[in-house]
């Protein structure tokens, strides 16, 4: 689903100032790992750096928490994680997201600017996943196939939800295929990623993939996603 003016262009507009300002008083971890067509490359604001020092962006979430808990089928609440549940995402020039499938059931993505590029790349509903072996090998495996550029073109549904000031685009996260295109031109590209599962989803990747994602320390894993 994809919603315009979630957000006016005020808001969006005080939103981009103040997280502008904590980036230049705070060192952001800026998280680089190579991963196939596209590299993930960005900064981040965790949940926790934001519910301390960013109260609008956690009015943002609230608000966003009541739309979803309203058009969801079934019972969703935000991630127990706080760290993960709200993030803010910074793409600089350059910068991409690599395909992948959240963890969580429900995604919901505010973007904050216009820029050129940094096309969020969906292909909804795509996953077969495999009863009760969502983070084994044999997911992976069935996964990576999945995702190859030969295949997705020629099974896929492709949706491009560009990045416009409001814009709230909401997908079913750990179904559908996503990332983030290169972002072109001198502006960085600035969302706010907000999470939704069942009551007190717990997930076993949950360790090796917040280090992998809000650190930018070298980790273990090459694909934390998956138990291996």
């Amino acid at each position: 689903m994809v919603l315009e003016n979630f957000a006016t262009p005020e808001e969006c507009a005080a939103l981009v100032s103040q997280i502008s300002d904590y980036g230049r008083e705070h060192e952001l971890p800026v998280i680089e790992r190579a991963s196939g067509e596209l590299p993930l490359r960005y900064a981040v604001i965790d949940g926790e750096q934001i519910a301390e020092s960013l109260p609008e962006v956690v009015h943002v979430y609230e608000r966003t928490t009541r739309l979803v808990k309203k058009l969801w089928p079934g019972r969703v609440e935000p991630l127990v994680d706080r760290k993960v549940a709200c993030n803010v995402n910074i793409t600089r020039p350059g910068g991409s997201y690599r395909y992948h499938y959240d963890r969580n059931a429900v995604t919901a993505i505010l973007y904050l600017n216009e820029i050129e590029g940094g096309e969020t790349e969906c292909y909804p509903d795509y996953r077969l996943p495999l009863a009760r072996t969502s983070y084994s090998t044999l997911q992976q495996k069935l996964d990576r196939v999945l995702q190859h550029r030969v295949v997705r073109s020629l099974v896929a549904n492709q949706l491009l939800v560009r990045p416009r000031v409001g814009r709230l685009l909401i997908m079913q996260g750990n179904r559908c295929l996503h990332s983030v295109r290169p972002v072109r031109g001198q502006t960085a590209r600035l969302n706010i990623v907000m999470s939704y599962d069942r009551p007190n989803a717990q997930f076993d990747v949950a360790d090796d993939l917040n280090a992998y994602l809000y650190s930018s320390a070298a980790t273990s894993a090459t694909d934390p996603n998956y138990l291996t």
